[in-house]
């Protein structure tokens, strides 16, 4: 085998043939980067999975086992009975709170863990060591109830909320993310908690009564507990949630480090105020603290919510328009996501065309959810200026979605979306130089200065038409693959489908 002969001592030369002229800079290898393997990252992450899972499964049988131990057999039986009647319901109601973007199974399942097994471990070693050192026995004394089990529940339950909202500092978006979390990990750490309660009365009147006695006096600890006030932790912790929601949307950096903090002190005197009137106030106390501070805690918290929840909605439509206004989107689609209405039609309309359908209708709504939370985040800078280019990410996947998705024809709340006539756009808006979107204060991209970063797709306001604007090409307003659909009255041109029957 021959090799090439060595040119001059210095610098190398290109080859004979070489496609680089003669004189210029002579091209480098290739630094080697960081290239992951493919499934790297999902290897990465069912391995995180599977050590979480390991360590949930040994916090729950220690647990487990310290509750056992102390209510016997037949009390964590039934403890676990009456403890598991009300977790259905309370967690079916955080989650129909949370219809717009719904967080992930895995983080709601891991907060309802956290809450059962890390969180009610930690608490009971931490309270059960200070009741000895205050020299109180039995369920763990007044003192440490209203003193130390507040602070240090709120603490082991607000914990995970602040931890999902640093790991998932991206897609949490603010006071609903945080209360559904609240939610999860309260009614974990109340089906533990109430195990307990339930089990220790059930053993103690069983050995001075029998059994029967023993399971009326369980059933009647669940009527107060788990009827009458089965929101009680997820109540407290909501404060810390709502606190964690507001430094999250904020840019204060002061309000970022306050919030969080107000609303931990808020969920410990809720809970230390809630806990002195069942140690200290008597049967009668107890009664005048649930109608004059619980009852009413939770109607403001109900309230709120749906405050919160209905200002969601509004600011998803209000970040949509900004994309209809820059043509990217047309009014009509917007309010089949920005409302509940419009989200249910949707779906109700692609399930009719069958499961992939439903499947895309779906994906499309995410989509353009994630679109309008992350715009709003532009908006309010709280982001980095590496949103960009996810923003552009997901208005291609956006308009791609969009072709697969069988819609409706335009009921009245939609028809009644706002108008955007054609109109050419004057020199300096609302486009900035070099076609990039502008932003808060009139700087291009997203924020003030900031660089756009993808074209305007064409120089005037779209008019109202199913279909995008013209100048999208490659993006066309039927619906291949999908058959015709059931009989009935057929929608506008540009792939909107039969409405479905009233319901």
């Amino acid at each position: 085998m021959s090799y090439p002969s060595p040119g001059q001592s210095g610098a190398p030369q290109p080859a004979a043939g070489s496609a680089y002229s003669p004189g210029g800079p002579y091209p480098q290898p290739n630094v080697l980067g960081e290239h992951p393997v493919p499934g790297q990252r999902r290897n990465r992450g069912v391995l995180i999975g599977i050590v979480i899972a390991v360590v949930f499964a040994i916090a729950g049988l220690v647990i487990f086992g310290i509750v056992a131990k102390s209510t016997g057999a037949g009390g964590f039986t039934w403890g676990l009975v009456f403890a598991f009647v009300p977790v259905i319901p309370v967690i079916a109601l955080y989650l129909w709170l949370d219809r717009y973007e719904p967080e992930p199974t895995k983080y709601i399942v891991f907060a309802l863990c956290w809450g059962a097994f890390i969180a009610t471990l930690a608490a009971i070693f931490i309270n059960t060591e200070v009741s000895h050192r205050l020299a109180e026995t039995g369920v763990g004394g007044d003192r440490s109830a209203v003193f130390v089990a507040p602070p240090v529940e709120e603490f082991a339950k607000g914990s995970v909320i602040l931890l999902l909202a640093l790991v998932r500092r991206k897609e949490f978006d603010g006071i609903i993310d945080g209360l559904v979390y609240a939610g999860m990990v309260g009614v974990g750490f109340a089906f533990t908690e109430n195990i307990l309660y339930y089990g220790r009365v059930f053993n103690t009147l069983s050995e001075e009564a029998g059994s029967d006695a023993g399971l009326r006096g369980a059933f009647a600890l669940f009527i107060i507990r788990g009827v009458i006030s089965p929101f009680a932790h997820p109540l407290f912790t909501s404060f810390t949630a709502i606190g964690i929601g507001v430094a999250i949307r904020h840019r204060s950096t002061v309000v970022r480090y306050l919030a969080p903090v107000v609303g931990y002190l808020a969920a410990v005197l809720a809970h230390a105020a809630w806990n002195a009137s069942a140690s200290w106030a008597g049967g009668g106390g107890f009664i005048l603290a649930y109608l004059c501070l619980m009852v009413p805690l939770f109607i403001c918290l109900v309230v709120f919510a749906l405050m919160m929840r209905s200002r969601e909605g509004q600011m998803i439509a209000s970040r949509l328009y900004d994309y209809v206004r820059f043509g990217w989107l047309v009014p009509q689609d917007v309010p089949l996501i920005a409302t509940l209405r419009g989200r249910k039609a949707l779906r109700q309309n692609a399930r009719r065309y069958g499961a992939q359908a439903e499947v895309a209708a779906k994906a499309f709504q995410h989509n353009a959810t994630e679109l309008a939370y992350l715009r709003d985040k532009i908006v309010r800078q709280v982001i980095g200026p590496e949103a960009l280019e996810t923003e552009k990410a997901l208005l291609d996947e956006l308009r791609e979605r969009r072709s697969t998705v069988p819609f409706p024809p335009m009921p009245a709340f939609a028809q009644a979306a706002p108008l955007y006539a054609g109109a050419p756009v004057p020199p300096g808006g609302p486009i900035g130089p070099g076609g990039a979107m502008p932003g808060p204060g009139g700087g291009p991209g997203g924020g003030p200065g900031g660089q756009g970063a993808y074209p305007r797709p064409q120089d005037a306001y779209p008019p109202a038409q199913p279909g995008y604007p013209a100048g999208q090409s490659g993006h066309g307003a039927g619906q291949p693959g999908y058959p015709p659909g059931p009989p009935g009255q057929q929608g506008p041109p540009g792939g909107y489908g039969p409405y479905p029957p009233p319901q």
